[in-house]
């Protein structure tokens, strides 16, 4: 059985997207100020962006399990 592979299954628009968005993260992240930084906006925009990439990673998974199981 073929094993699931995300960078395969990517397409060529979903992985220039991943790629900025992995990207993106520490730059938002270095913009945190030092003190009461899980309430910034910075790092809502971060964490937004691992949520969408999640979801990504998931979208890729559910068009690979349809088309090989």
């Amino acid at each position: 059985m073929p094993q699931f592979d995300l960078a395969s299954s990517l397409t060529r628009k979903e992985t220039r997207v991943m790629r900025k968005m992995e990207a993106m993260v520490p730059y938002w992240m270095a913009r945190c100020p030092n003190y009461g930084w899980k309430e910034s906006p910075e790092y809502g925009k971060a964490e937004e962006l691992k949520e969408k990439m999640s979801a990504m990673e998931v979208k890729a998974k559910k068009r690979w399990e349809a088309n090989f199981c």
